[in-house]
């Protein structure tokens, strides 16, 4: 896992963040006040090649991209086409060197480091200051996401940068029905009194039911350093255990996750099927599931959809290290000609500094794929239907209108800006973006993956009692070389952080 030291959210990015969101906003108000970008000098627009991550390739996308063109040639002389690819096509292309101007580029997908280190990504840091100041403002400070042996390399498309993951909770039931007032942060095993008020009012329900992969996001409690059982908690960080590569089994807040589940098991209160469970049924209508996003996210509110109201209730983060920062970069080719490289920069700038133009490409086209009010964005069917991705596909979200769930269901236009300031108390990875090079242990690492996938399931849905399993775990991992990878991988980062000094 990957990390970069956190850094302070200046006044400028700030205000950029939260810019004109405050009030029912126009297209024509848009407009008036969007920030001119200079307008190219010569008469043909340059013609870039973008490739973008793949979500499926929305059916509206020829006319939004021919609107998104139109103000795009016309206000910096740059029009773009799009190429959809998912994380199989992209590392093909790359190396077979199918040609592009900017790419989509992440730690999940296209990984950015790897490929700024072998040369494919095209060294900007002199250009971007000078090509498009307004871009580098924007993106300040947090361009050490972008940034490999102090050369920048990628532009980050700022979004949710810490890892936060949430209860979401039926509000119908338990702030309605119950009178509870569901609190904004709450630990993990104070769902406890929650799963038994609803399970004594449906005897025959389970108020947690889950699939066989457990919660979503617990394991975001530690950064994983090598598969899923050799990590390093978030809670160490800022201590001397902070760069300390342990078995999952010694994450005693991991630890104490899993035994809460085991008791909830054996409570009643997770159907006795999840670790065999394969397609969660969201027809079922149980009152808690878990997700990872962020402070305010609309996602999961709509009733229509879900089946009741929704209230999110955080119970982990934010925790951040490169790899969570690097969640979405827009990357050159370093085959681009300069001129090209050059219009890519003024591209990107126009996404951070005009919010009309940025939310086209997020949301189509006004009217049709969404409207604007009270400073947010709602969608229509029609946008829902045949232009819906997700934000960070196109461009920086914090540029982009926020999306409420309806004209009841309103999100804060201002969320961005509360979303970056609770990073300034996230806990923060020590381990300044390593990564660990399996090649010589990947022997033993392959016996420990079946061993752990065999008590996996069974363990994140409280099936079995954590405590007992994990100390057969122990013993049978260690004797397929878990203490030789560990030892490895404590090696590789403490040299890489001497490295680093």
């Amino acid at each position: 896992m990957k990390k970069r030291l956190a850094l302070i959210l200046v006044g400028a990015f700030l205000t950029l963040a939260a810019c004109g969101k405050t009030e029912e906003v126009t297209t024509a108000e848009k407009a008036e006040t969007s920030e001119a970008v200079d307008t190219a000098d010569t008469a043909e627009p340059i013609h870039l090649v973008w490739w973008v991550y793949d979500e499926g390739v929305p059916k509206d996308l020829d006319k939004v991209l021919q609107k998104a063109n139109e103000i795009s040639a016309e206000k910096i002389g740059v029009t773009v086409e799009m190429q959809f690819k998912d994380e199989e096509k992209f590392p093909l292309d790359m190396t077979a060197g199918d040609y592009y101007d900017m790419t989509f580029t992440c730690d999940w997908c296209n990984d950015f480091d790897d490929n700024a280190r072998l040369g494919y990504f095209y060294d900007i840091t002199g250009m971007v200051r000078e090509v498009a100041p307004e871009l580098y403002k924007a993106v300040d400070p947090w361009w050490e996401i972008g940034t490999l042996n102090d050369r920048i390399y990628g532009v980050p498309m700022l979004k949710d940068l810490g890892a936060e993951v949430f209860f979401r909770l039926n509000s119908d039931y338990y702030e309605g029905e119950k009178g509870l007032t569901i609190p904004e942060n709450m630990a993990f095993e104070d769902l406890e009194p929650m799963l038994q008020m609803w399970k004594e009012d449906n005897p025959d329900g389970y108020p947690l039911y889950m699939g066989r992969h457990g919660l979503s996001g617990m394991d975001s409690e530690h950064e994983s350093i090598v598969s899923s059982y050799l990590v390093i908690p978030y809670s160490k960080a800022g201590t001397p255990e902070g760069t300390k590569v342990i078995p999952i089994w010694e994450d005693e807040d991991y630890m104490n996750m899993l035994r809460c589940l085991h008791r909830w098991y054996e409570k009643g209160y997770i159907n006795p099927d999840a670790a065999t469970t394969t397609e969660l049924p969201y027809s079922i209508l149980t009152p808690v599931r878990t997700g990872a996003a962020w402070t305010g996210f609309m996602g999961w509110s709509n009733p229509e959809t879900v089946g009741f109201n929704v209230k999110l209730s955080r119970f982990l983060g934010p925790n951040m290290s490169r790899a969570t920062e690097q969640g979405a970069l827009f990357a050159i080719n370093s085959a681009a000609a300069e001129e090209n490289a050059k219009a890519c920069l003024k591209y990107m700038e126009l996404l951070y500094t005009d919010n009309m133009f940025r939310d086209i490409l997020a949301y189509g086209i006004e009217g049709e794929h969404f409207n604007y009010y009270e400073g947010t964005v709602i969608r229509t069917d029609k946008g829902a239907d045949g232009y819906l991705m997700d934000n960070f596909v196109t461009g920086p979200a914090i540029s982009a209108s926020v999306v409420s769930a309806s004209k009841e269901l309103l999100a804060d236009p201002d969320q961005w800006t509360k979303v970056y300031r609770g990073y300034d108390s996230a806990k923060q990875s020590d381990t300044k973006g390593f990564s660990f090079n399996a090649e010589s242990t990947e022997a033993e690492i392959a016996a420990m993956d079946a061993i752990w996938d065999s008590y996996y399931y069974d363990l994140v849905t409280g099936t079995i009692d954590p405590d007992a399993a994990m100390g057969d775990l122990k013993v049978l991992m260690e004797n397929a070389g878990l203490l030789t990878v560990c030892d490895e991988a404590q090696r590789q980062l403490d040299e890489y952080l001497k490295a680093m000094e």
